[in-house]
C-alpha cells in the first residue's frame, strides 16, 4: 500500500508536469519497492522524467536500469524511442539512430512511433543520406498534414531541400511555395523563402534571389543562417555585374565570419574581380 501511494503521487506530479516533485517522488518509491517488475516500472516512468528535466544522461541510465530489472518489459519500444531522443538531444547522433532503429523494429505502427520515425528522418537528412530520410518522411507525412501541422511544414522544409540537392528544382519550388502558403508564423515563413532563394539561384535568377534574401531579413531579423543569406546575395550581385555592391558584401561577411563556410567561394569571386 505504502508502495502504491507514492508511486500514484509521482504520477500524479509527472501527469501535472511537476518533474522535479515527480524525480522525488519516484525515487522515494523505489525504496519501498516490492520487486524487480516494479523497480522496472518505476525506472521507466523516471526515464520520462528525467527527459522532462533535460537530466539526458540520468534519462539513459533509468531506461537501461529498466531493462536490467526486466528484461521482458512490455514496452521496450518506448524505452529505446526515449533513450534515442535523449541521445539525440546529447548530439551523440549514432547512438541515437541505433536506439531509434531499435524501437520501430519492435513497433513501427503505433501512433507514438510516427515521432520516432519522424526524428530518424531528420538524422538521416542531417547527415545527408537523402534518400532513407524521404523514405521515412513519406511514412508520416499523410499522419502529419491532417493531425500536426507543425510537424508537416517541418517536412515541406526537408523535402524540398531533398528535392533541391536533386537537382529537381520544379519539385523543390513546389515543397517550398506550399509551405510558404501554410506558414503560421515569421518563423515558418522565412525558412521558406529561405528555400525558394536557393531554388532561384540555381536557375540563375539573380535578382530574384536578392529579393528574397531580402524578404527573409524581413520577414525574421533573427533568422538561424544570416551567412547564407549574405552568400546568396553578395554572389548575385556579382552575377549582375555589381561588384561594388559585392564587395561591400564581401568586406562584411569576411569581417562576421573570418572562418565562415563560404570564404573560398567569396575569395574566387574577389580574385576573379581584381583579374
Amino acid at each position: 500500500m505504502k508502495n502504491q501511494t507514492a508511486l500514484e503521487n509521482a504520477r500524479k506530479y509527472l501527469r501535472n508536469e511537476q518533474y522535479e516533485q515527480a524525480k522525488q517522488a519516484y525515487l522515494q518509491a523505489l525504496k519501498s519497492a516490492e520487486n524487480d517488475v516494479h523497480r522496472a516500472i518505476i525506472w521507466a516512468e523516471l526515464s520520462w522524467t528525467f527527459y522532462h528535466l533535460k537530466s539526458y544522461q540520468s534519462c539513459i541510465e533509468a531506461a537501461e536500469n529498466c531493462l536490467q530489472y526486466d528484461p521482458n518489459y512490455a514496452s521496450k519500444e518506448d524505452l529505446h524511442r526515449i533513450i534515442g531522443f535523449a541521445y539525440l538531444a546529447l548530439g551523440q547522433d549514432d547512438k541515437a539512430i541505433e536506439h531509434l532503429e531499435t524501437s520501430l523494429k519492435i513497433d513501427r505502427s503505433a501512433l507514438k512511433q510516427q515521432f520516432a520515425i519522424y526524428e530518424l528522418g531528420k538524422l538521416y537528412f542531417k547527415h545527408q543520406d537523402y534518400d532513407r530520410a524521404e523514405s521515412l518522411f513519406k511514412e508520416v507525412e499523410a499522419q502529419f498534414y491532417q493531425n500536426n501541422q507543425e510537424y508537416y511544414l517541418s517536412l515541406l522544409y526537408m523535402k524540398g531541400f531533398i528535392k533541391y540537392y536533386a537537382g529537381q528544382l520544379d519539385e523543390a519550388e513546389r515543397f517550398f511555395e506550399e509551405m510558404l502558403e501554410n506558414a503560421p508564423d515569421a518563423e515558418r515563413r522565412s525558412s521558406a523563402l529561405f528555400g525558394l532563394a536557393f531554388v532561384a539561384f540555381a536557375r540563375k535568377e539573380y535578382l530574384k534571389t536578392i529579393n528574397l534574401c531580402e524578404a527573409v531579413a524581413k520577414s525574421n531579423e533573427h533568422f538561424y543562417d544570416t551567412e547564407t543569406l549574405g552568400f546568396l546575395t553578395a554572389a548575385s550581385f556579382h552575377h549582375l555585374g555589381r561588384n561594388d555592391v559585392f564587395e561591400q558584401y564581401y568586406r562584411q561577411l569576411i569581417k562576421r565570419f573570418p572562418q565562415g563556410r563560404y570564404r573560398k567561394e567569396l575569395e574566387q569571386i574577389k580574385s576573379k574581380i581584381s583579374n
